[in-house]
């Protein structure tokens, strides 16, 4: 923009044109980084106004004491290809009209140094672009250690009370499973005591097998009790029903998969110890003496061959050698995908049924009784029925499903709705999941989706990206058949539509994020399409907020577009939340937050600006009631505003939920665990979602 006084000098509109032209090679080749740390060093030595003007100096690339529309729009498009924020040039033009506008330069066309003053003035918080945190922690070590040589005992005491409140937060976060821990392991130590004690003392056996009988039994007996327990985690359709019941304040059952693994790891162990104690048996009893061995046995074997490789040969034809040998084959194919679950699922899927094979023939490998009844299936009958009547049920007709809409959104997301299922009614809830199967892609492969629907709907909605074969396989099927418009926006019709299209699907299957109802804070955190439980969510608070007092939604994604998914809920949280008990904060995480760069910080303040006044957000390019924010979420700062907003309202606790990947969860689970012991008062209980 030309000034008005350049003008009556007589300069020519080409000449005024051609020297900004000249100054832009100037202004791109400046080193905002380099200027920051000089702000930097002004702030530590001088204070904020010795680095305010220091900042400005650097910004004024013409020194006249002022920054046109060409110096501004110059260092926040440097600023915006700093932190890879892709945008239109008329993006930063609206964005310097909002910043002149939020100092009152609409009129003088520049600012001037009082505006820039005047910014910092009304918001110090862009102040931290100049504050060395290095410095900063650095002189709270050096406080800290001056403490210490002073009031030794009083730090002393300090650490003690650390340790005691470390132990204490880490006890209300996980004692529910630290408590069935500590059961499960009693109950393996009792197991294996009973049957090796009742082993050592059976004379007969010791005669023939010696001391490896007491470990083969008492490992055996562990085996019977995990093959009963690894099952029950699985059996999703039982649990669900409990869950929803008061058990779930005194079962951990978000830690139902964490269990599955451990106790998975636990059965390999004893399956070693088994198989090695049962390796010294048979070489022990090829070489026991026949008189020994009937006194044992009885007529049991038949006849006792004298050879060792025929004796051998006797115990591997025995029921419990056939069904040993079928399931330490099952172990040695099975386990090894176990460590390749993510990378290749469906080799981990299909070979990961083998141990449906060994639970199986485990029911039969006591059959023969040579030592003892037979037990095993006592063990594991119910729960392998608890996991199978399901499995079955779903394969049949009655888990088909009406298709009422498919929607194809941006991202390669897929919106499908289906008719609810009768026996959904009375069982589903929000945030639970179900598993999905499309016979035209595969009959064979069941995956997991959360609800995007709530209870209160008449149909079951899911949403799922294009993620992998299977996925990508229902996204082009679903797209051929969802409904496509004409350039006048007219819906046109298909002749294959969606009725012709067979779904199931198996469920309601209970979730981490069902349980935001014991909450009066609750935190919702999701990444990308990992939102579509908090939907869920967000739509039953919405009609029923029950005990709940504040909700913060938090919505990271990579890609603008995205935000797009879920336009008309977030216009309905707007309309419908008139106490303000809803707050939803949106993260664009692949721009980076630079609160180093002042052409950054100037450029995230007018874009908060021109939103504040106006609704319109600059970096979606359109009006949404919640503002974008670049970056991702500094989490200590967003839990420590809900731990204050908490306080207030007489809370003590607070329900966080997080479907996302492990990164993002590790690091808002530890964000949790640290602020819950800095503040014995108030903790926060952190759930994630595991399928």
């Amino acid at each position: 923009m030309v000034k008005k006084d350049e003008l009556a000098k007589g300069a020519s509109w080409e000449e005024m044109e051609h020297e900004n032209d000249d100054m832009q090679p100037h202004l791109s080749a400046m080193n905002l980084q380099s200027s920051v740390r000089s702000c930097m060093e002004e702030y530590k030595r001088d204070g904020k106004q010795a680095a305010i003007d220091r900042a400005f100096n650097e910004l004024d690339i013409k020194k006249n004491g002022q920054l046109d529309r060409s110096e501004i729009n110059a260092f926040m498009t440097q600023a915006a290809e700093l932190i890879g924020l892709k945008v239109a040039p008329t993006v930063i033009d609206d964005a310097v009209d909002a910043l002149m506008d939020d100092v009152g330069a609409s009129l003088t066309k520049y600012i001037s140094k009082d505006h820039f003053d005047d910014i910092f003035q009304r918001h110090p918080d862009l102040l931290k672009c100049f504050d060395d945190e290095a410095s900063v922690r650095l002189q709270k070590r050096e406080i800290s250690t001056r403490k210490m040589s002073t009031v030794e005992r009083q730090d002393n005491e300090q650490e003690n009370r650390e340790v005691w409140v470390h132990a204490h937060a880490k006890w209300k976060s996980g004692k529910l499973a630290l408590v069935w821990t500590f059961l499960y392991v009693i109950a393996n130590i009792v197991a294996f005591t009973y049957k090796g004690v009742k082993y050592a003392n059976r004379d007969e056996a010791t005669e023939v097998f010696g001391n490896c009988i007491v470990v083969a039994r008492g490992s055996a007996q562990c085996l019977n009790l995990n093959c009963c327990l690894i099952l029950l985690p699985i059996c999703r359709h039982f649990l669900t029903r409990l869950r929803a019941t008061k058990l779930r304040f005194f079962f951990p059952f978000d830690a139902v998969l964490e269990s599955h693994i451990y106790i998975g790891v636990a059965i390999l162990i004893f399956v070693v110890m088994h198989v090695s104690a049962h390796m010294c048996d048979f070489y022990r009893f090829a070489r026991a003496d026949e008189v020994d061995i009937l006194a044992l046995f009885g007529d049991k074997l038949g006849d006792i061959p004298d050879g060792i490789s025929e004796r051998w040969g006797l115990l591997l034809a025995t029921p419990a050698g056939i069904t040993g040998v079928i399931m330490v084959l099952c172990l040695l194919v099975a386990y090894p995908f176990t460590l390749w679950r993510h990378k290749h699922f469906n080799s981990f899927w299909f070979t990961h049924h083998l141990l449906i094979v060994m639970v199986i023939a485990l029911c039969f490998h006591g059959i023969g009784s040579l030592l003892e009844p037979f037990q095993s299936v006592y063990w594991v009958m119910v729960p392998l029925a608890l996991y199978l009547i399901p499995r079955f049920y779903r394969e049949t007709p009655l888990s088909k499903c009406k298709v009422m809409d498919i929607a194809i959104k941006e991202g390669n997301v897929v919106g499908l709705k289906l008719a609810r299922p009768k026996s959904w009614e009375k069982h589903v809830r929000a945030g639970m999941y179900g598993f999905i199967q499309v016979p035209k892609v595969s009959c064979l492969e069941w995956h997991p989706f959360t609800l995007t629907s709530a209870p209160c709907e008449d149909f079951i909605e899911f949403h799922f990206a294009r993620a992998g074969d299977w996925t990508g396989a229902v996204h082009d099927l679903l797209e051929d058949l969802a409904p496509k418009q004409d350039e006048e926006g007219k819906e046109i019709p298909k002749v294959d539509n969606s009725s012709s299209l067979v779904v199931k699907v198996e469920g309601p299957i209970g979730a981490s994020s069902q349980g935001f109802s014991d909450y009066e804070i609750v935190v919702l955190v999701g990444a990308g399409i990992g939102v579509t439980p908090m939907i869920s969510v967000l739509k039953q608070l919405l009609l029923t907020p029950g005990k709940m007092k504040r909700t913060f939604l938090y919505w990271t994604v990579r890609d603008r577009a995205s935000f797009e998914w879920f336009t008309c809920l977030m216009d309905d949280i707007f309309d419908s939340d008139q106490k303000h008990v809803m707050q939803v904060r949106h993260f664009l995480t692949s721009v980076k937050d630079d609160d180093r760069d002042i052409g950054a910080v100037l450029l995230h303040h007018a874009t908060r600006a021109k939103h504040r006044k106006t609704n319109f957000d600059l970096i979606l390019g359109q009006y949404n009631h919640h503002q974008v924010e670049v970056g991702r979420p500094n989490w200590e700062e967003e839990l420590d505003s809900v731990k204050v907003e908490a306080k207030e309202l007489g809370c003590s606790n607070c329900g966080v939920f997080l479907c996302g990947p492990k990164r993002m969860a590790d690091a808002v689970s530890d964000v949790c665990f640290t602020m819950s012991t800095k503040d014995p008062d108030f903790h926060f209980y952190f759930s994630k979602e595991t399928f």
